[in-house]
């Protein structure tokens, strides 16, 4: 298998939608500015939807490009080319296959998985060529060499093998492009920049999760809908402790079709340059930005062992043309896309650094209002208003209503606004004074004496697990007798997961102190999910986060129910929201990103891993989450957890019990 020996240019490219001509005059205008370039691929759909391929008819591409199956079914015309020649659609035009791996000449390893999900269509049967993610096809790369880390050369002696298995660290197994036509989940976890990107995750395929996981690609690439959007890094730990490769994931818009009503077309293109990396390259640079690994959650954060050394020369040539982006590092005289227009002169052709009109500009004296700026204080247009000097004689205070206002809380007319009334004032005042719930008083916290440490069952470094008191799952033979289903997991395996360290929602925790607790917080559900597994059960979480007057103890609950209900967990939580009058959000991520530390919420996650939010808003029956999954599994005189109490020798069996059954699937 050839080895990437040289630094390599690749040009990545949205969604041509059978705009092929196009396509072909891009990629050769910025080849020739910036190349020349050694690859280039296309993510996203190469032809529109209902095409007949003939658009392909005699193009010849300047760099060898590469493209996968997208949403849309490839025509008829270009499947037959693709089986008569083996893959070559046109000169330097080549189909990588719907599930596959390709190491070029040069080295470089490009994997990809295309087409879109849904459940039915995943346990369907298609061929190379099918616009659905199947089982096949995910099968398929999982079981490519490169992803599984087996050697490519079969014929290779042994001793030779181990020798080079134990010179190549596990985080430089992988591919260095990864392509897909759907998002993978998670990408949105961990991520500060997902709230104002304005990409949307909602058709996200959970079976893609496992082929990042596997692949440890350099740079995940996809093109599903518009928006343009480059993820915060993340890294991959080796045998070392450290991170020796890192992932950049970015979606890309559309180069083909119309742009959006009243907008301009999202950035369709992303050049970068890969240094070459093997077990004897120096590591890299942990990127400024880093976040951790949304897809390897490390039950103890190893990003602060990283290497402390400085960049290399290769890693410097990592470079983004156009756009936002291109404003870090952009050389003086390189070329926006076509379709940025300065600011100042509002013409084409150059970026506002280096705009003829800028030196002008500059030289205007910002001291001086204005044409047609008046001071609101004196009305004079001779200064601006924090100059004004009558600034300080302008009275100061609560500035008084306008006539006939009503005070709605102390209902005096024309006196005040409500929020400078007396009587509000001395309430915010007595709030601010009510005592808040610390540690000696609360449930969850290790230091109150109080807590029921004999049900708990693992204890990680900023988190914990334990059995909560009075479990849905009844696992007494007298309480088993009242109805519903049999425990399957040993000891119930209804569990909380909590922070040690005191906060009163996950989405409260500082940015600080989230990153580390959060992975703990996945890597124990990870394991929690293979626990339940091997007794046939799957897991469904809730976290009720509410932000009350006297603060509370963040944790999320995890309830395992039976492999053949994961089916109706989804629908359950929907038609108790009806009967409750709660609505649920259409992209859960983006909304729990809006209302940022201080949102209350209730958040559900699914056995299929995706999730379910309602911002609360007023009176919430904080039993909702035990009350929908109690009727699931005929648990319903089990709602109310004070009703399903133990004694204290009944508690330990049962921790005890679920700490064997859970201890090898979490070191």
């Amino acid at each position: 298998m050839a080895q990437q020996t040289q630094p390599l240019k690749i040009l990545s490219i949205g969604s041509p939608l059978s705009e092929l001509t196009t396509l072909v005059s891009k990629i050769t205008a910025i080849n020739s500015k910036h190349g020349p370039f050694d690859a280039c691929v296309i993510v996203g759909d190469l032809f529109r939807e209902g095409s007949d391929g003939k658009e392909i008819g005699g193009l010849s591409f300047p760099v060898p490009t590469y493209f996968s199956v997208g949403k849309y079914p490839l025509p008829q015309l270009v499947k037959e080319q693709i089986i008569k020649t083996g893959g070559e659609v046109a000169n330097n035009l080549v189909y990588l296959g719907k599930s596959s791996v390709l190491t070029t000449a040069q080295g470089l390893k490009i994997a990809c998985v295309g087409g879109s999900f849904t459940e039915e269509g995943y346990d369907s049967i298609g061929d190379q060529f099918s616009p659905v993610i199947s089982k096949d096809s995910i099968s398929t790369i999982l079981s490519h060499p490169i992803l599984t880390g087996a050697t490519a050369n079969p014929s290779e002696s042994l001793a030779s093998a181990k020798q080079e298995a134990s010179a190549l660290p596990s985080a430089f197994q992988g591919v260095d492009l990864l392509l897909f036509s759907s998002p993978p989940p998670h990408l949105s976890t961990l991520s500060p920049s997902y709230a104002s990107s304005g990409v949307s995750l909602a058709q996200s395929a959970p079976p893609l999760e496992e082929v990042v996981r596997r692949a440890k690609p350099r740079y995940l690439l996809w093109g599903d809908g518009e928006g343009f959007w480059e993820r915060e890094p993340w890294g991959w730990t080796g045998p070392t402790g450290k991170e020796e490769r890192w992932t950049r994931a970015v979606k890309l818009g559309a180069l083909g079709g119309e742009a959006p009503t009243g907008g301009k077309k999202a950035r369709w293109f992303y050049a970068f340059t890969l240094p070459p990396q093997t077990a004897t390259s120096p590591l890299p640079a942990k990127p400024a930005n880093a976040t951790p690994n949304p897809y390897v959650m490390p039950s103890t954060p190893s990003s602060s062992s990283t290497s402390s050394r400085k960049r290399g020369p290769l890693e410097d040539q990592n470079y983004i043309f156009g756009g936002q982006q291109a404003k870090k590092g952009r050389t003086e005289g390189a070329v926006p896309p076509d379709n940025y227009v300065c600011k100042i002169c509002a013409q084409p052709g150059h970026f506002i650094t280096d705009c003829p009109q800028k030196t002008n500009r500059e030289a205007k004296d910002h001291s001086k209002p204005p044409q047609g700026y008046v001071c609101k204080i004196c009305q004079s247009p001779d200064h601006f208003i924090k100059d004004c000097p009558q600034k300080d004689d302008k009275p100061r205070g609560p500035k008084p209503p306008p006539q006939g206002y009503v005070c709605r809380a102390c209902g005096i007319p024309d006196a005040h606004y409500i929020k400078d009334c007396p009587v509000v004032l001395e309430r915010e005042e007595a709030k601010s004074k009510r005592k808040e719930l610390g540690p000696a008083e609360c449930w969850f916290c290790l230091s109150n004496p109080k807590v029921t440490k004999h049900l708990i069952v693992a204890i990680g470094s900023e988190t914990y697990v334990t059995l909560p008191r009075g479990q849905l799952i009844p696992t007494l033979p007298k309480h088993i007798a009242q109805g519903g289903q049999k425990p399957l997991v040993p000891g119930g395996g209804h569990v909380l997961i909590i922070p040690i360290a005191h906060h009163p929602t996950l989405l409260s925790i500082p940015a600080e102190d989230a990153m580390s607790i959060i992975s703990e917080l996945e890597s124990f559900k990870s394991s929690l999910k293979a626990c339940y597994a091997s007794y046939g059960a799957v897991p469904v979480s809730f976290e009720i986060g509410r932000l009350s007057g006297r603060g509370g103890h963040a944790h999320i609950q995890v309830i395992p129910i039976p492999q053949e209900l994961a089916d109706k967990v989804e629908d359950s939580f929907i038609k108790a929201g009806e009967a409750q009058g709660l609505d649920w959000e259409l992209e859960p991520e983006r909304a729990l990103a809006k209302v940022g530390q201080q949102g209350n919420y209730f958040k559900v996650e699914l056995p299929n891993g995706k999730k379910m939010v309602h911002l609360l808003k007023g009176n919430f029956d904080l039993q909702f989450g035990r009350m929908v999954l109690g009727s699931l599994l005929g648990y319903h005189h089990r709602i109310d957890w004070k009703e399903c109490s133990q004694s204290e020798a009944e508690d330990k069996e049962d921790a005890q019990k679920f700490k064997k059954a859970f201890a090898p699937f979490h070191s």
